[in-house]
């Protein structure tokens, strides 16, 4: 070790560097401590830190020779320090000597007996070295420093690091053949990230290395920090960084890098395995063997849809009052939680519903509150029925998203979900993906493009003067994006989940996913109609892509029982008056049987219907002004005026008629004067 050729006092000023303080060690006992500590990675960073640019420079030129060694002529003839005199070099090597990352390679260090040293016979007295142990070190960090988020995460950072666009064709036809060229660097990308291009290379990872791509890529998405790995995989933890470093970036899969994230907001300060963006799907396809296992299915369609259908009507229909303190009285909770359809068939708690649906219609501005303090339906709330399906998906999901920005991820928050249903939008549609997959994705595309969003500047900006407190880890930005979709995109029927042994697995997108998400969906032939209307009242639907108006339809005027492969229903009288009740006509009932039967409807049903419709009265409550006259001769002046006649909603009697309150007293008060007759005072 060349520690060992030192003096007392040069050991003694190295331990004074590398410890930060004056220790009272000596002879090899300071030895063994230098060793220690230049040796262990944290105190390295910590001592590099003390260093100018010019010394990390000239270290870095050392650490790419062989052995780590250089002699000063080969440094001075550098072009990289064509900008410094020999002086000035000789001074920033005696820096580096001082401070103990460099060492003379002279006849003191014997071939084979160097230890750590790389020496190789006796050495000239200009050659210089870093020691392996420490040049090992100094490998695995210092040339990270110097790279962007880009050129850490995508192949196409990657790329341009390492090719000029003059050298890209080369560099992409040693990978593929076949290729024509490359126009620039995200298009050399993505010919490197063809599925057939990425299997070649991936059949020169060795079988040791191979296992953990696997556990990088299908458990962390593309970045596994090697704390991580350590602690949930130890027997893959114990891997050469460097051999796996120049494996993974030869064959432009990866690498592993000290990545630090902190000033964009992440907490990341660890050694990591990245796989680049552009390689995450079909690296995920060659390593996955199977496909998702799912053992059971969940699927809500759009019940949820069907559920604010029904919130508004009973709004409508039904007083509803606020206490003082803006809350719906409990009573009136209780009455809505068991109509619920979500409540009944896929055990959402129905107080939930009942909040997440008031908050929803109350931002859309379809409920209001009334000035008895009551909840009234506005002109929004009426026409949601006639709103199209797309258009509700469109508010619903607005809704949620603005609801996870604010709550769950102030910061990072609008750019990953934009990112995230992206990743949603490509996926195929009814296949099962793993239900971490898109999140993965899109958490990993974000990582790529911090600095084409300028994150680190925003978020400088923002927290210059304040700890934000408790940044998310890159795991934990990609399993919030998976929570969100199995609560709410789930929730609204644009994906289905699938579970394995009670676990949610899998995901896929359904057709109503994908035309909320603007995706185009191919119209399958028209085919025999979905519904069977049976005498004993029962309706079976058996829906496909294009059902689910048919459905919100449905669930107006008949009960659920079932929604498995097919939706069942029943038409009883209750449900009947109740959908007659909220203003549905019996003609639009039967219309809606008649038009998707696959038979024609029987006539007991049809008589049913007339008949529990029949039973529903109905009354109207208008609020008017009673006006009375002495004499039939002035209520007629009223009814002739040609200003005042449209206000006239009923006459009662030759002396009264009922005035509609639209016009304002005043004003009344002024047309009358105009026909020669006066308001008298209000009583009241």
């Amino acid at each position: 070790m060349a520690l060992e050729h030192k003096s007392e006092r040069e050991l003694g000023e190295l331990l004074s560097f590398w410890d930060g303080r004056q220790n009272g060690l000596a002879g090899e006992r300071v030895v063994s401590e230098l060793r220690r500590r230049m040796s262990h990675e944290k105190t390295v960073r910590k001592r590099v830190k003390f260093l100018s640019k010019k010394l990390v420079d000239l270290l870095k030129f050392f650490l790419r020779g062989d052995g780590y060694r250089a002699d000063l002529a080969h440094v001075t003839g550098s072009q990289s320090f064509s900008y410094l005199s020999p002086f000035e070099l000789k001074a920033a090597v005696n820096a580096l000597i001082k401070r103990g990352f460099l060492f003379h390679s002279n006849g003191h260090l014997r071939g084979g007996e160097n230890g750590g040293t790389n020496g190789r016979g006796r050495g000239k007295e200009d050659t210089f070295l870093v020691p392996c142990e420490l040049g090992d070190v100094l490998q695995a960090f210092i040339w990270d420093d110097d790279r962007t988020v880009e050129e850490t995460f995508s192949l196409k950072g990657q790329l341009s690091r390492l090719v000029d666009r003059r050298d890209l064709d080369g560099l992409v036809k040693r990978f593929v053949p076949d290729a024509g060229g490359a126009e620039n660097h995200g298009h050399a990308a993505d010919l490197l990230a063809r599925p057939d291009t990425v299997a070649r290379r991936l059949e020169a990872v060795p079988e040791k290395f191979r296992e953990l791509l696997t556990v990088v890529v299908e458990n962390y998405g593309g970045i596994a920090p090697r704390a991580a790995l350590q602690k949930s995989h130890k027997a893959l933890a114990r891997w050469n960084r460097k051999e796996l470093q120049d494996l993974l970036e030869q064959q432009l899969l990866g690498t592993v890098r000290h990545v630090s994230l902190g000033e964009f907001g992440i907490h990341q300060f660890d050694e990591a395995v990245v796989v680049y963006a552009e390689l995450l799907p079909p690296l995920r396809a060659l390593l996955t063997e199977t496909p998702p296992a799912v053992d059971q299915l969940r699927s809500l369609g759009v019940d949820l849809i069907s559920d604010i259908s029904a919130f508004l009507s009973y709004i409508e229909h039904n007083p509803i009052k606020l206490t003082l303190s803006g809350k719906v009285y409990r009573t009136a909770v209780r009455k809505l939680e068991d109509s619920f359809i979500l409540a009944r068939t896929s055990g959402f708690p129905g107080d939930w519903l009942f909040q997440y649906l008031y908050d929803f219609c109350n931002s859309q501005s379809m409920i209001a509150r009334g000035d008895d303090r009551s909840v009234i339906l506005t002109i929004k709330g009426r026409s949601w029925d006639r709103t199209p399906l797309e258009t509700k998906l469109s508010r619903l999901l607005k809704f949620s998203c603005g609801n996870w920005i604010a709550t769950e991820e102030p910061f990072h928050g609008e750019q990953l979900l934009e990112l995230y249903l992206d990743a949603i939008r490509k996926l195929p549609l009814g296949q099962w993906v793993d239900i971490n997959a898109p999140a993965f994705d899109a958490r990993t595309t974000y990582l790529a493009n911090l600095d084409n969003f300028g994150v680190r500047d925003r978020f400088q900006s923002r927290f210059q003067f304040a700890q934000q407190a408790g940044m998310r880890d890159p795991h934990q930005l990609a399993m919030a994006l998976t929570a969100w979709a199995r609560e709410r995109l789930f929730l609204f029927g644009m994906l289905d989940l699938g579970e394995q042994d009670g676990k949610p697995a899998a995901l896929r997108l359904t057709t109503l996913g994908a035309k909320a998400l603007g995706v185009e969906v191919e119209e399958g032939e028209g085919g025999s109609a979905p519904l069977i209307v049976n005498p004993d009242f029962e309706v079976i639907l058996f829906p496909d892509g294009s059902a689910y108006d048919l459905i919100t339809e449905l669930d107006r005027f008949a009960e659920r029982t079932a929604s498995d492969s097919a939706y069942r229903y029943r038409l009883t009288a209750a449900s009947i008056e109740k959908a007659v009740a909220e203003g549905l006509e019996p003609a639009s009932i039967l219309k809606t049987l008649s038009e998707h039967s696959r038979v024609d409807v029987p006539q007991n049903v049809i008589y049913s219907i007339g008949q529990w419709a029949g039973k529903v009265k109905f009354v109207r409550q208008t609020i008017v002004s009673l006006v009375r006259g002495r004499n039939k001769e002035v209520i007629d002046r009223i009814l002739h005026d040609e200003k005042l006649r449209p206000h006239v909603v009923e006459r009662l009697s030759p002396t009264a008629l009922l005035l509609s309150r639209d016009l304002p007293r005043d004003e009344f008060a002024t047309l009358l004067e105009s026909l020669g007759i006066f308001l008298e005072a209000d009583e009241e």
